[in-house]
Formats: C-alpha cells, structure tokens, sequence
C-alpha cells in the first residue's frame, strides 16, 4: 500500500533511499556443555565479502575518467511518467547505467572487477554467554557484508550448538544424571558425592531408596541466560547389583534373604532370587 501512495504523489521508491546497508551473514559454531556452562571466547572463521582495499569499495581506480551519466543526467535516478486509467503515475527509479552514482568512469578496478567488494576470510572472536542453548544465535555487529558507501555493515549471526555430554542430560535449565550406589548405601543410605559441572556436590542417599527414585539438588544446573541464578541438577539413582561375591559376602547375604523368608538357591544365582523378591 505505501508503494502505491508513494507513485500517486511522486514518492521516490527505492531510488531516495540511501545507500544500502550490508547483508547479514551466518556461520554455525559448536562447542562443549562444559564451555556453556561457564562461558568461553571461541573464534570463528569465515570467508566474507569485504570492501576492496585497493579502490576502496569505489569500484573504479582513483585516476579513472569521470563524467556525468547522461541517462540521469548525474541525479543517480530517473523519473517516469505513465498515463493510467487512475491518472498520471510519476515513478523514481536508480538510475540502471550507473547504479545510482550520477557518474560514469573509464576503467573499473582490476582487483574487484568494479564490484567494489573482494571475498575475504576473517577470523573473530565471538564471546559466548554463560547458559546458552543449542539454537540459539549470536549477533556480531558489524561483521557482515560492507554496505554501499556511507551504509554501515551488515552484522554477523553465529548459530550456537551445545554438544552432548556423557554424563548430563540438558532440559532448559536443568541437568539429569544417573548414578550408581551399591545394594548396602541403597538399604542402609549413606551420603553420596555426584559430578556437577562445577565440581562435584553431595546428598543425603536415604535408607530404603530403591532403583530408579530420582533426588533433586537445588541450583546445580546450568546458569540461566542472561539472568542470575541456576537450574537443577536431577540424579536418579541405580542400584547396582555386584557381578562377584567374596565368601564371606555371600554368606552375609543369603543369611539377610533368609531372615527375610526367602529360600535361595545358590546355583539358581543369588541375586537373580533377591531381585525377583523386590
């Protein structure tokens, strides 16, 4: 509707605006959950166009010709006029012949074949926050494609991947982990240390805690983005049943099964009988 309003009464079109601004660019970076938990510097490679430092971004050599473009008569734009069943349309457009320079030169650079732009490759470095999230961009302005002459540059987004970790697993803000007890810290509880990815961190394993019940350790997770605090760190418990027993074990154990009721046969395999009995 605004392009209809402007042709009525005489708007410009893109031929007034200014000089374009650079295009975004994108690049992806991967990095460690360990890293997004504390917040890292990475440095990130791409290959960008970038202003010609020979003309720059001129796109002609400094002692070329110049004279005025006789198609816009050195206005950079020209004006049409048409006659429709609504009226006269006045319309203006960037002049085509010489890009909405006003001016025409006899030989264009070598270097960037007058583009004005040649491709180059950078490396930055590109603050990652603590708490970032798989998906989530990074914007870096500046650091995309030069604008026309007077345009500032477009900015560079960098799409974050968090990778997996072998002993976490990340919802939002909060971490799972599953650990192992041995059958007497499950019967008789115990305090029991956890990894965290500050360290480590103790809790209270109760008495009676069966296979798969899952305990909560307050502000254990990753840091919140942005925002102060942390999430959770989940720890589900397995308890986890000894592939050998020495004599003196087995002994101990058959005598707890049979305390409890339980006749156990030794070929049959002891805790084959005692987990069926849970």
């Amino acid at each position: 509707m605004g392009d209809i309003f402007d042709q009525f009464f005489g708007g410009g079109g893109r031929g007034q605006q200014g000089p374009q601004q650079g295009r975004d660019l994108r690049t992806r970076l991967t990095i460690s959950l360990q890293e997004a938990y504390d917040g890292v510097q990475k440095q990130v490679t791409v290959r960008r166009p970038e202003r010609c430092p020979d003309c720059d971004g001129a796109g002609y050599p400094e002692d070329a010709d110049v004279r005025t473009c006789p198609q816009c008569d050195g206005q950079g734009q020209v004006t049409q006029v048409r006659q429709t069943p609504l009226g006269r349309v006045q319309q203006t457009q960037q002049c085509s012949r010489c890009g909405g320079d006003g001016e025409l030169h006899s030989e264009t650079c070598a270097t960037c074949s007058g583009q004005g732009q040649v491709r180059e490759q950078a490396t930055l470095t590109v603050d990652i926050p603590e708490g970032i999230r798989s998906g989530q961009t990074l914007r870096m302005d500046g650091e995309g494609a030069p604008g026309e002459r007077g345009a500032r540059n477009g900015d560079l987004l960098v799409e974050v991947e968090v990778e997996d970790h072998p002993d976490f697993e990340r919802e939002g803000d909060d971490l799972h982990h599953r650990h192992a007890v041995s059958f007497p810290q499950a019967v008789f509880g115990d305090e029991v240390e956890v990894p965290t990815l500050d360290g480590g961190a103790t809790f209270t394993l109760d008495a009676g805690t069966q296979s798969g019940e899952t305990f909560r350790l307050r502000g254990k997770g990753m840091p919140r983005l942005r925002r102060s605090g942390h999430g959770d760190l989940y720890v589900t418990v397995q308890v986890v049943t000894p592939e050998s027993l020495s004599e003196e074990q087995r002994d101990a154990l058959e005598a707890f099964a049979e305390a409890g009721g339980e006749e156990i046969d030794v070929d049959q395999g002891f805790f084959e009988k005692l987990k069926n009995s849970f």
